[in-house]
């Protein structure tokens, strides 16, 4: 090995270095890499020491963080933790595996971290409800994401990076007979839902019981979610069902004419109208028109409710029990809010602050002095203690939290509007089915729909800039000329024959990969474990013969993702305060559970 080969191991130590000590910013120590290697003579081609700006994985990684993000915004993975909190009992293993399950589902499709965030205060709640603490969920949690990560191409920053750089060999006609095929969306799937049922089932009947119980109630601070909100004050109680008639009065007049509120003192909550493909459904605007047919649902006191049909002509309902998540799964939320020490909100009512007007919210109850308050809510002066439940639109609630005079108590990690969440999961098989069926290429297809999700507003542009994860783009993009270097060097030569060396076993070299890939994942970083670790996979396979190139890739691929171990990976660093867990407990239930997805990893291997 010539001098240029000993920088590039040593720009890969240095680099290794910076990224475990975090001593400089990870975006500056991926960007200054190639730099090194052009100004040291390591790569004489500047085009090849700026490839990772064009290469198809980075471009393709940055439409998936787009998507995620939709994901998350438009309500999809909040209608899944809402399903998951009907359906938990009490059971901790029951919750367990509900738990772990829903979040591979999300992890196959978005940020791992992401999916850790969204689904957190859903553990927490479950945790509160069912009388199981908390620190026997959320580090499964954690291990969940990372498992779910496992299944699709789509699922995790090494998954692309690997099928990029096999496919693109496979295109290429020298190496067509080492690469056939191609790596498409779910072949990781052969693999990866062995590995997720294998994990989900390890953690309900061992891991479990590894697991720390920690009940101290003052690590837990969560916020109501606005099922709870609707719970804890009666509303479910306190909702009907109004349908208008040919013959009904108020047909063809406005709410705000109506007179429900204003008259009988009744609050519309969602209006629902039959349409051709299912019904729709209207936020309570005061000037919406009211129609024949139509189901206002309202909230209030129910002999208010009987005068209003009888003199309007309404047919009267009970809303059913499961009206309240229908209502939170077409645009409408609940909000519990309490006022500011020294809000001028204090002493007035709701009606003098025209409070519906000015912040688009419905108050359905009203909290003082351990009692509930339903009737006449407008006149009621407001006193320092109160709290209130208001119902409206995601937005309106976020624009009165950002109120000085109120705060929100409800948990807005779980206040979304998820009516768009169908036209979101529509535009993620968009950017699936192209390259599944059709051969068409994944980066276009995701980047397509991405645009599309921006265009509808699956997305905004706020969650638009928060969404892009700079450091890890910034790293593949340094990393990839370091991955091209350390080939042209040798020294990926040099690794693999070292490997060979110990074992010519495919057993014992899918082990190898696979370990080698997750030292270097939990070191640093587990996309760039991919780039330095996919020309060693592949040389591996060309140097032994009966070792399919793509098992070998796809063994270290698994290996980058089994980051289970290090408390400060982004997952673990997540629920480690909320559940009040130490470095230890990583240790000790991660390396129990790295073995098994090894293990299944090198027999589900074996037998593709």
């Amino acid at each position: 090995m010539d001098l240029h080969g000993w920088i590039a191991l040593a720009t890969l130590v240095l680099a290794t270095i910076l990224l475990i000590t975090r001593w400089i910013p990870i975006a500056i120590t991926g960007l200054s890499i190639p730099v090194v290697l052009v100004t040291t003579g390591v790569i004489r081609e500047p085009k090849d020491a700026l490839v990772g700006f064009g290469n198809s994985a980075v471009i393709a990684i940055g439409g998936i963080f787009v998507i995620g993000a939709a994901l998350r915004e438009s309500g999809v993975a909040t209608l899944i933790a809402r399903g998951l909190q009907r359906v938990a009992g009490r059971n901790e293993v029951g919750i367990l595996t509900l738990m772990m399950a829903a979040t591979v589902v999300l992890a196959a499709f978005m940020n791992n971290t992401a999916v850790v965030a969204i689904l957190l205060p859903v553990g927490v709640v479950l945790a509160q409800r069912s009388g199981v603490a908390a620190s026997r969920l959320l580090l499964p949690l954690s291990f969940a994401a990372v498992l779910g990560g496992t299944i699709s191409l789509i699922g995790t920053a090494p998954n692309f990076i690997v099928a990029d750089h096999y496919n693109t060999h496979a295109a290429n006609v020298a190496h067509a007979a080492q690469y056939p095929g191609s790596i498409g969306v779910f072949d990781y799937a052969f693999v990866g839902i062995p590995i997720a049922i294998t994990g989900i089932l390890f953690m309900v009947l061992i891991g479990r019981r590894l697991l720390p119980t920690i009940t101290t109630s003052d690590r837990i601070a969560a916020a109501q979610l606005p099922e709870q909100v609707a719970s804890n004050y009666g509303v479910p109680n306190q909702l009907f069902t109004l349908k208008l008639v040919d013959s009904s009065s108020i047909v063809g007049r406005t709410i705000a004419d109506s007179g429900i509120r204003n008259t009988y003192g009744l609050d519309v909550v969602m209006v629902r109208r039959p349409a051709a493909l299912g019904p729709r459904w209207f936020q309570p605007e005061p000037g919406l028109e009211l129609e024949a047919d139509d189901v206002l649902y309202v909230s209030g006191d129910d002999a208010a409710a009987w005068e209003l049909c009888e003199t309007e002509l309404l047919q009267f309902g009970l809303a059913e029990p499961g009206a309240v998540g229908e209502l939170l799964g077409h645009g409408t939320t609940l909000a519990e809010v309490t006022l500011t020490p020294h809000s001028p909100a204090i002493g007035r009512t709701f009606r003098h602050m025209d409070f519906r007007k000015r912040f688009g919210v419905n108050v359905l109850a009203l909290f003082r002095r351990q009692a509930v308050m339903r009737e006449n809510l407008a006149d009621i002066p407001l006193e320092l203690g109160d709290a209130f439940v208001a119902s409206g639109t995601p937005r309106s609630v976020r624009a009165l939290s950002a109120h000085p005079d109120f705060v929100v108590l409800t948990d807005q990690t779980q206040v979304e509007d998820v009516t768009r969440a169908p036209l979101a999961v529509a535009l993620l098989l968009l950017a699936l089915l192209p390259p599944v069926f059709w051969n068409f290429p994944l980066p276009i297809s995701a980047i397509g729909a991405a645009l599309l999700m921006i265009m509808t507003r699956c997305i905004s542009q706020s969650g638009l800039r928060r969404c892009m994860d700079w450091s890890v783009l910034c790293l593949l993009v340094g990393t990839m000329p370091l991955g091209l270097a350390l080939e042209q060097q040798g020294i990926a030569a040099h690794a693999a024959t070292a490997l060979t060396g110990l074992s010519h076993n495919p057993t014992l070299l899918f082990a190898a990969l696979f370990s080698l890939g997750a030292i270097f994942s939990n070191l640093a970083s587990n996309a760039a474990a991919a780039v330095i670790m996919a020309p060693v996979a592949a040389q591996v396979a060309f140097d032994v013969p009966g070792i399919d190139t793509k098992s070998a890739l796809l063994a270290m691929a698994y290996g980058c993702s089994c980051n289970f171990i290090v408390p400060y990976s982004q997952c673990n660093l997540l629920v480690m305060a909320p559940g009040g867990y130490q470095a230890r407990d990583f240790i000790r239930v991660g390396l129990a559970a790295s073995v098994v997805m090894a293990v299944t990893t090198i027999l589900a291997l074996e037998f593709l």
